[in-house]
């Protein structure tokens, strides 16, 4: 029996990286004469993570983020001596389940002896802080004694931060040999995660309880894990006894690794020592996770930006990504730093967005360029697809299809005469000059100060497009505005121009790729990146929360779009969320993503309100500004720490009017004459059925006098401002975010992505820790599940109308916040009834 324990012993020892499990149960057995199992890798109970760990410490499923399968083979301890072992993994929420099957031949002296051994495990756990796990053994043998040797393990794995794992096993409970007890095993181990989670550090305490509840140390493992270069570790480990210990049990063990890992897949080849001889171990494993690897960048993946900013829809409901804009900057900042992606392919067709975003993503799209080549496929659109593609390495386009370039321009729709002509009329007091809003509604055409504001924006943003143009394309500016002023090209035409680089087929896109790129690469459809496994780096991740304020701000729930665009920014959905995230401990920062023109001045300020509590409460707050976050939507940007805002972003507009219907006209053409009765002189303040009174346009003045002078204090207290410099920058004016960068309205310029990285700054964590940017999901499980079935569908066709008729999102506002617009409608009394 002898020779066959050390032998058994000896093959347990054959472990990959480390192999505190191995080394405990090669000790024990050594005594006890136990069968021992296969020598897998695994650091110690703390770094127990993969499926073929579930024998150092049941808890190592809990670990696993998607279904993992192992196998290993180790050989050479003596003649005739191999063994076999395929592990499998997987967890679903909360709950990991493990299995793995081992089958043993100990050796030719060992008289043919043979088993199987498997194992079953279970955990609960959250996947990256803590696992607790239970694991039945049962062996299979001609041998009826060792048939008995199986019982059940017990472990726990806590990971309170990032560089630190307490591990604590029990093995072998109920086990018994020969009618006797065997000694319970114990692990207790300690790792820490260093060097950009490459160096990890393990060190256990291995013991067993004598078979009658004592504790009875053993050994101590020391151990070591390198990532040299990305896909490449080097594992070490040496473990010493620290009592007198019989036979080969009181000799040091050393052991070495060497792994390579590919995404999905990888290859480990092992060694150890001890008492003067020695064995190998080689292993493979397949995962559904994404482990670190330095495989060749040769892919060449796309992103249609298009089709990544629809959303999907059943019926009249969004499911799926209720943020699509956000999820596309996820995917350009993922393919900037993924070591797998050669090349990046963009496809650019026509764009709902305003220029603010287009700079948005142009950014990130240089941010990708600085490190592989951008190819971008123009396949339709005008002068802001054409902006977005400069950003890229190199353009193309399909032949013969017309590349228009033409400027940039604005318009409006003045609509009093047409409106006179139905008899209604709207009555209006604003306070600021360049208050211009209700213009539309109540001029036949633009105010000085209106017609001041908007050249300014146009001169600012032409400007800047010229400038990147002719920077990208390497054309004098003069050039370009020429180029501009022709405006329409054939895709020929525009490469003889220099505005694009080649002219090429869909089909034909792989072979341009290689072209740009010097090297050969292979396109691989649509870029879905993939996260690291959640056992790269330990710990629960800081959560940044992101909250999104888009479209009319008004009071009440989050709701539809009348003209199904940007939706209602519900003052009671927005500000309970900040809430939440503002009293919850895992929350560390909040980013508020703001695409709004503003609305009702009440819901603006309950929003700003939460900003400021979760300031109070300690939680940064930044402020992140795309197309539009102007008068409500600035009002709300300035409760945060910082503003970030693009160059082109339309911003400002601090002043505040108030407007409502007046169709006494309309019902006298359709001779309808109303007879209303009050008490209180101001009673009728908001009936759409006769004009304002002098008194009534009094009190108005009055009240939206008042609110315009607590926005301006709002803005001096959260821009550190005085109210003279408010003032001087006030006035309803709208800016772009360079203008307001200028004039100290925002902090800088940035994108969303720089916006959360700022955020991470503030709560002190490094440009590699782990963050969970949270967003509130959208639709229920069934729309969702209903979702992966559909094709993404085009947006409402009332949505770009509104786009190209701002008047008539104007109108929306009467519908959604009642006829009096900007100031809290508490500030005048409801109309009485008969």
């Amino acid at each position: 029996m002898k020779p066959f324990v050390n032998l058994a012993a000896l093959a347990l020892a054959l472990a990959a990286p480390a192999a505190a499990h191995a080394q405990l149960s090669a000790v024990t057995d050594r005594v006890q004469g136990l069968p021992a199992g296969l020598g897998v890798p695994s650091l110690g109970a703390a770094v127990a993570e993969e499926p073929a760990d579930l024998s150092a410490n049941p808890a190592a499923i809990g670990f696993l983020g998607g279904l993992g399968l192992q196998y290993f083979h180790e050989s050479g301890l003596r003649p005739g001596a191999r063994g076999d072992g395929l592990y499998a993994g997987d967890r679903l929420g909360p709950l990991g389940v493990g299995y793995s099957v081992e089958w043993l031949r100990p050796g030719l002296d060992a008289g043919g002896e043979r088993w199987r051994r498997s194992r079953l495990g279970l955990t609960l756990g959250d996947g990256r802080a803590l696992s607790l796990g239970v694991a039945w053994t049962w062996i299979a043998s001609r041998n009826d004694a060792i048939e008995q040797a199986g019982g059940w393990d017990l472990g726990l794995t806590l990971r309170p931060t990032r560089w630190l794992s307490i591990g604590a096993a029990m093995l072998g409970r109920d086990a018994r040999l020969g009618g006797a007890d065997v000694p319970v095993r114990y692990d207790l181990g300690l790792a820490t995660r260093l060097w950009h989670d490459r160096l990890t550090l393990s060190a256990d305490l291995l013991a067993d309880d004598e078979a009658r509840d004592a504790f009875r140390s053993d050994h101590l493992a020391f151990g070591a894990s390198a990532e040299l270069w990305r896909g490449v570790a080097l594992g070490l480990q040496v473990q010493l006894p620290v009592r007198d210990l019989p036979g080969d049990a009181g000799d040091p063990l050393g052991l070495v690794s060497l792994t390579w890992n590919a995404p999905h897949s990888g290859v480990t080849f092992a060694g150890a020592g001890v008492g003067g001889r020695g064995g190998w171990l080689g292993g493979v494993r397949l995962s559904e996770e994404r482990y670190r690897s330095g495989g060749p960048a040769v892919v060449m993946p796309t992103v249609d930006v298009d089709r990544e900013l629809q959303r999907r829809r059943v019926l009249v409901f969004d499911v799926g990504d209720r943020d699509p804009y956000a999820t596309l900057v996820t995917r350009l900042e993922a393919a900037r730093d993924d070591p797998e992606v050669g090349a990046l392919l963009v496809r650019i067709g026509g764009l709902s967005l305003g220029g603010g975003r287009v700079e948005e993503l142009r950014a990130l799209l240089a941010a990708v360029r600085a490190r592989k080549p951008v190819l971008a496929y123009l396949e339709g659109g005008g002068t802001r697809e054409y902006w977005l593609a400069t950003g890229a390495t190199a353009i193309a386009a399909p032949p013969g299809a017309p590349l228009i370039v033409n400027g940039i321009s604005t318009s409006q729709l003045f609509l009093r005469g047409g409106l006179a002509r139905l008899g209604i009329a709207f009555d209006v007091v604003k306070a600021g000059a360049y208050k211009s809003a209700a213009e539309p509604l109540v001029r036949d055409a633009p105010s000085p100060e209106a017609r001041e504001a908007t050249e300014a924006v146009l001169d600012d943003v032409f400007g800047r497009f010229v400038a990147q143009v002719a920077e990208a394309r390497r054309l004098p500016p003069e050039r370009v505005r020429a180029l501009v002023d022709q405006g329409l090209f054939t895709a020929e035409e525009a490469k003889d121009a220099g505005l694009v680089d080649a002219v090429a087929w869909p089909d034909e896109l792989e072979r341009w790729g290689r072209a740009v790129a010097g090297r050969r690469l292979f396109e691989r459809g649509a870029y879905r990146p993939e996260p690291e496994r959640l056992a790269q780096r330990w710990g629960r991740p800081a959560v940044i929360q992101v909250v999104r304020v888009e479209g009319i701000i008004a009071r009440g729930r989050s709701r539809a779009d009348p003209l199904g665009a940007d939706g209602v920014a519900g003052a009671e959905t927005i500000a309970a969320e900040i809430h939440r995230a503002a009293d919850d401990a895992a929350v560390r920062a909040i980013v508020l993503r703001i695409e709004s023109g503003g609305g009702d001045g009440l819901a603006s300020d309950l929003i700003w309100r939460e900003a400021v509590r979760a300031r109070r409460k300690g939680k940064p707050v930044i402020a992140s500004m795309g197309d539009l976050a102007a008068s409500g939507g600035y009002l709300v940007a300035v409760g945060a720490d910082a503003i970030l805002a693009e160059r082109s972003t339309l911003t400002g507009s601090i002043g505040v009017f108030a407007a409502k219907p007046d169709l006494s006209g309309l019902l006298a053409k359709l001779s309808i004459h109303p007879e209303a009765y009050q008490r209180g002189e101001n009673a009728r303040l908001v009936s759409v059925l006769k004009p304002w009174t002098p008194a009534e346009r009094a009190v108005l003045e009055k009240q939206v006098g008042a609110f315009y002078r607590q926005f301006v204090a709002r803005v001096a207290e959260g821009r550190r401002l005085t109210t003279a410099e408010v003032e001087a920058v006030a006035g309803g004016r709208v800016w772009t975010g360079q203008q307001a960068l200028e004039r100290r309205l925002v902090d800088r310029i940035g994108t969303l992505a720089d916006a959360i990285r700022l955020a991470r700054e503030r709560i002190g964590l490094a440009p590699d820790d782990v963050v969970e940017v949270r967003r509130e999901d959208g639709g229920g499980a069934l729309a969702r599940v209903a979702g992966h079935a559909l094709t993404a569908a085009p947006e409402p066709p009332l949505a770009g109308l509104a786009r190209a008729f701002p008047e008539l999102s104007a109108l929306a506002l009467l519908t959604e916040i009642g006829p009096v617009l900007a100031i809290p409608e508490e500030w005048v009394a409801p109309e009485a009834g008969p």
